[in-house]
């Protein structure tokens, strides 16, 4: 299923959290081959009437409404390694806000809403995810939520998002950016080395392993962490607690850590898939 708009529920709901609060928006984007005709664009292409109409009139919209707008990262995505169906996203956009109440402010301008009708025509599927800098009140927020239908915790996305395959002919030298989603177990699996943990701790020993350990012979370095409080455009079993990106110095550190079966694959990956119940990792690099 493709999700495209912002609807009225979801925007309600925003209004319903701290107003001033700074807030981050996670977009995922897979963009058309050729923009909705009815846009009267010809063959411009999804990306260029992203880019070219919504991203160039959101712009000024942003700077006449004193917005603080700012890109925290402007990627494109290379390839989805873990995902469901139908997840083969073109580009990561991050923008941050320094209130809650200047997104809406944005969103509900009448100006904006003239323009977002090139966003809608340019995109195939894409998310909508509302982030916070700090562990909001009852984190993790969606332990008693149902799981969703197509879980994913390590299932590699091979038959999902077929650039996955590609990984090793892409430049090994160029730095790497991994976006990991995950949502939290409420207790660690046993006998995994994060026993009578809950997953957010268990899930916190993975990345301090990690970031400590890999730092280095790795190039891994944690760049920005953020806590999602809701999926505004998207499936509504798709929750995640925790959004984190990995930054690594080059695509050939970043792969042989994944592939180190005498120490990443025995002593830190098992305490990752312990603790979560859901995830999604999406490899990025800066977008051209």
């Amino acid at each position: 299923m493709e999700y495209v708009e912002l609807d009225e529920e979801a925007i309600e709901s925003i209004r319903g959290r701290d107003l001033d609060e700074p807030i981050a928006m996670i977009n995922l984007l897979k963009f058309r081959d050729v923009a909705d005709p009815t846009l009267g664009l010809g063959a411009t292409s999804g990306r260029d009437c992203y880019f070219g109409y919504y991203g160039a009139g959101v712009s000024p919209i942003a700077n006449r409404l004193a917005t603080g707008l700012s890109p925290l990262y402007l990627n494109d995505v290379n390839s989805c390694f873990f995902a469901t169906v139908g997840e083969d996203w073109d580009y990561l956009l991050i923008p941050q806000y320094p209130s809650r109440r200047s997104f809406i402010e944005m969103i509900t301008d009448s100006e904006y809403r003239e323009v977002l009708k090139y966003r809608s025509g340019s995109l195939a599927n894409s998310r909508l995810i509302e982030c916070v800098s700090e562990p909001p009140t009852g984190y993790p927020l969606n332990l008693s939520a149902p799981l969703p239908a197509d879980p994913v915790v390590e299932r590699p996305g091979l038959f999902r998002d077929q650039r996955v395959n590609d990984v090793n002919n892409r430049d090994p030298e160029q730095p790497t950016d991994m976006l990991n989603l995950v949502r939290m177990a409420a207790k660690t699996t046993a006998g995994y080395g994060v026993d009578d943990m809950t997953g957010v701790e268990g899930y916190e020993s993975y990345k301090n392993g990690v970031a400590w350990s890999y730092a280095e012979r790795g190039g891994v370095e944690i760049t920005w962490q953020a806590f999602p409080v809701a999926t505004l455009i998207g499936p509504t079993d798709e929750r995640w607690d925790e959004a984190v990106m990995y930054h690594y110095s080059s695509r050939s550190k970043m792969l042989s850590m994944f592939g180190d079966a005498d120490d990443y694959r025995v002593n830190h990956l098992p305490k990752r898939n312990a603790s979560i119940v859901d995830s999604r990792l999406i490899e990025t690099t800066i977008g051209s």
